[in-house]
């Protein structure tokens, strides 16, 4: 046999094994995801969203989990992605388009009170001028997609990118449940929450679910607003590189177009498209209802997905100083998108 031949055939056998070793994984997402929505069917106003995470977090946190299910529990951001891209059917460009000019506003007003505020605890604290950097950005954009998307474009070290994430996902997990329980206790409505959500949280995963736990809604309206986010990815990240840069702290960059592309997330395309198929009617109510439960499946194994990756020891691995700073961030992005979103949307 040919070499040519060899790789022909391994690269099937290579697909494959690497499908069926995530099967386990997913299947273990599935199981705490179902079992969430039949624990919640007992429980009066309690969302299954909740208990998915907090099943997802006692099992990570009780027991070791074995290697065979990893693979598979690290594709639940596939999952929330997919589920976000059939959500785009149901969200016609209409729904979109309420952000409007108002709404980026606020999105740009959310990014810069972030970097202040970090840039400022940054020197009180005397933590890391890049790791600072990636806070910001975490906190500001997207959590850990943007982290590690501009990890690299500052040439910032790897402890402090695990520092960041660190701190990103432990108020990630607080906000999931502490967000809701905040938005009933001030009677938001689906509309003023979801925003809120989508502007305040860090990561697309937990600010999704953040709005799903108030209501579907308010889910739908958190989405948009944290997509709006998402897209300001790559811009905000050429941003910090070319700072850096001046600096002389980095290599220069190049082409810029190309990396403001290279940070672009993908899949809001596939967003944009079925809301785009959805508005002009392409989709007839039956394919939407189908859109609509297959979202739904795809989030449950997100949601369950978001409680395993979220580990208590955490807290201890990223120190004091870090976790203040983004407290402090997280504080004043949320009390400042807050009162800003009740003044426009209310």
């Amino acid at each position: 046999m040919s070499v040519k031949q060899s790789v022909i055939i391994s690269q099937p056998q290579s697909l494959f094994m690497r499908f069926f070793e995530k099967i386990p994984g997913i299947l273990l997402l599935l199981a705490v995801g179902y079992a969430a929505k039949i624990i919640a069917g007992y429980i009066p106003h309690m969302d299954y969203v909740l208990i998915a995470i907090l099943l997802g977090m006692i099992i990570s946190n009780a027991v070791t989990i074995p290697q065979v299910f990893v693979p598979g529990i690290n594709t639940y951001e596939l999952w929330l992605k997919t589920g976000i891209v059939f959500l785009g059917a149901r969200l016609l460009l209409q729904h979109v388009a309420q952000l409007g000019g108002t709404g980026f506003l606020l999105v740009l007003i959310e990014i810069s009170v972030s970097i202040a505020t970090v840039k400022l605890l940054e020197r009180i604290f005397k933590i890391p001028d890049k790791m600072g950097s990636l806070i910001a950005i975490g906190v500001g954009i997207c959590g850990v997609s943007a982290i590690i998307g501009a990890t690299g474009a500052i040439e910032a070290d790897e402890e402090d990118a695990s520092y960041a994430i660190a701190t990103i996902l432990i108020f990630g997990a607080v906000a999931v449940f502490l967000y809701p329980l905040l938005g009933h206790l001030m009677g938001l409505s689906d509309t003023v929450f979801g925003f809120w959500a989508g502007l305040a949280v860090d990561n697309t995963a937990e600010a999704v679910a953040t709005g799903f736990a108030f209501s579907d809604q308010a889910g739908q309206f958190a989405t948009i607003a944290k997509l709006t986010r998402n897209a300001l990815m790559g811009v905000v990240i050429l941003a910090f590189a070319l700072v850096y840069a001046r600096k002389g702290m980095t290599g220069q960059v190049e082409n810029k177009g190309q990396f403001i592309w290279s940070r672009f997330p993908k899949f809001l395309l596939g967003f944009l498209a079925f809301s785009l198929l959805g508005t002009v009617g392409f989709f007839s109510s039956d394919n939407i209802t189908s859109l609509k439960h297959l979202s739904s499946w795809a989030f449950m194994l997100s949601f369950a997905g978001i409680g395993f990756r979220t580990e208590f020891a955490r807290m201890r691995v990223s120190g004091f100083k870090p976790v203040i700073v983004g407290f402090g961030a997280m504080l004043a992005v949320s009390v400042v998108t807050l009162v800003m979103v009740y003044l426009v949307y209310a």
